[in-house]
């Protein structure tokens, strides 16, 4: 998505430039707050009255000597240090796109400023400097804001104003720029990566983080420094991407080679990529387990389990699909794997007998993508799906799913691939469920399932504009975006996420907000 944004307006203190407080020893900070908030110094700031002739008004409102007052304002001013972590950004973003303008927009009188001017703030990168000491007028004065729009000759909506005063910030909204609150100094990276996630488009970047990691996306797991390599997140990576590149997968035993072309919607890269991707495979009967090497923060021996096994089948292009064992045997195993209630089980094994609504969705979504919608042994499973849905069964999650999100991204795909029927109609109330969780805070991978689902199930755009503005903000500097969480150990509840995953479906959102634009 390409910015709207095209100049930048940065206060002076408390944004480019702090002070210390402690370094002004001979007034109190009460004092200091006062002399500071009064309309005197909102004349200083105009330059209506000179340093000397406020200090003398200072003296009358707080009952301290001018010349103290004075020294205290040097004292002040002798503190002034350059926030290089925000000159550095902009710095970075000058150089990535030199159209890009910045502005200085400050309260502050022709005397201060003639001090601030010599201080090692990179000049040289603003297209103009508006001091209210010169234009005789300051913040939050609409007219002075105006008179930098008209001034800069840009449209309100095509700029971005970082000021650490709530009022500044909300009179610059009220005319239409887009105002970002900078409270403290602690935040600056929090605002560094916000305004880079504002001016800078996030698809490319995105894109390029993907493929920077190739065979590198792996799970991260909370409370552990681990890393955990799977088949399951690369399969869903793969299945969303359709780029044979940027996952790796392993199996059990034996091996099927086999190669596509490689690149996300025509969109991953200028040309297809094209490479020989080595599957490690069961074939005796072509099921698929979760680790990609030996189990971690598990039992030593893990079996093959149905959520993995469907996902394969659902995210391998069909290029591959006779190279593997056939999908059907598969299935009738899947569907011979039930338990006393006739619900298709988790795994595939006797000794871990296990039921999920997650895991039971995707093997729904492979009997449907191969044709085997009318098989009589998966009415159950279908039964108890749609009852998890309208009884919201997945509120909190379960034992192997830490979010709502998993199950409702799950069951909007199968809604969405079922094909026509009563199937369909009875998961008609999962856009109900989204309508449900927008807005609901929760971790970026969750928070990019639940974005995808929206749009999967066609609500409309409206309806998941905040979310997916708080997801867009969640880019970070590398192009990349948080792992989140989104499934969990079951012994211990600890929650694994990927990085690669979430930045994965960003991109998928992205690309198709940009298609509804078109």
């Amino acid at each position: 998505m390409t910015s709207q944004f095209k100049g930048l307006i940065f206060d002076l203190g408390g944004v480019l430039l702090d002070w210390d407080p402690k370094g002004v020893t001979m007034l109190s900070s009460s004092h200091l707050r006062l002399i500071m908030h009064s309309t005197v110094w909102h004349e200083l700031d105009r330059s209506n009255i000179s340093l000397d002739q406020a200090c003398e008004q200072f003296s009358g409102i707080i009952d301290v000597e001018a010349s103290v007052i004075k020294e205290s304002l040097n004292q002040a001013q002798d503190t002034l240090a350059p926030n290089t972590q925000m000159t550095r950004m902009l710095g970075d973003l000058k150089t990535l796109n030199p159209d890009l303008q910045l502005y200085v927009m400050s309260n502050i009188s022709q005397e201060h400023f003639e001090v601030v001017k010599n201080l090692n703030i990179p000049w040289s990168l603003f297209n103009r400097t508006f001091v209210s000491g010169h234009a005789g007028m300051r913040k939050p004065d609409l007219c002075f804001f105006k008179h930098v729009i008209e001034e800069i000759g840009c449209h309100p909506n095509e700029l971005i104003m970082v000021d650490d005063q709530a009022g500044n910030i909300c009179a610059a909204r009220s005319l239409g720029i887009h105002g970002l609150l900078m409270p403290e100094k602690a935040l600056t990276s929090i605002v560094c990566q916000e305004l880079r996630n504002l001016v800078q488009s996030a698809i490319p970047r995105a894109e390029a983080y993907l493929k920077a990691n190739s065979g590198q996306h792996h799970c991260v797991v909370e409370g552990h420094d681990v890393i955990l390599k799977d088949n399951f997140a690369q399969l869903l990576i793969w299945e969303i991407t359709r780029d044979a590149d940027i996952i790796y997968l392993n199996h059990v035993n034996g091996h099927v080679k086999g190669h596509m072309n490689g690149h996300m919607n025509g969109h991953m890269s200028g040309h297809s990529i094209k490479r020989k991707t080595t599957l490690h495979n069961n074939v005796k009967n072509g099921l698929w387990s979760y680790f990609y090497d030996e189990p971690i923060l598990t039992t030593k021996e893990f079996p093959a389990d149905a959520d993995t096994t469907s996902t394969a089948y659902l995210a391998l292009p069909e290029s591959y699909l006779s190279e593997v064992a056939d999908v059907h045997l598969v299935l009738d195993k899947m569907a011979s794997n039930r338990d006393a209630e006739g619900i298709m089980q988790t795994y595939f094994c006797d000794d871990r007998p296990r039921t999920s609504p997650e895991v039971c969705v995707n093997i729904l979504r492979a009997f449907y993508r191969f044709g085997r919608g009318g098989d009589p042994r998966i009415r159950k499973t279908e039964e108890w799906v749609v009852q998890c849905l309208e009884n919201r069964a997945c509120l909190y999650g379960n034992r192997v799913y830490s979010t709502p999100e998993t199950f409702l991204y799950f069951t909007a795909r199968l809604y969405a691939e079922c094909g026509e029927g009563v199937l369909k109609e009875r998961l008609h109330s999962v856009k109900e469920a989204l309508y449900e969780r927008i807005n609901t805070p929760t971790n970026p991978l969750s928070l990019a399932l639940r974005v995808s689902s929206c749009q999967i199930v066609a609500l409309e755009p409206v309806l998941y504009q905040q979310d997916l503005k708080r997801l867009t903000s969640l880019q970070e500097q590398d192009g990349g975006f948080p792992a989140g969480h989104f499934c969990c150990i079951g012994r211990t509840g600890a929650r694994i996420g990927n990085r690669g995953l979430t930045t994965a479906l960003a991109v998928k959102i992205l690309r198709h907000e940009e298609g509804l634009r078109v």
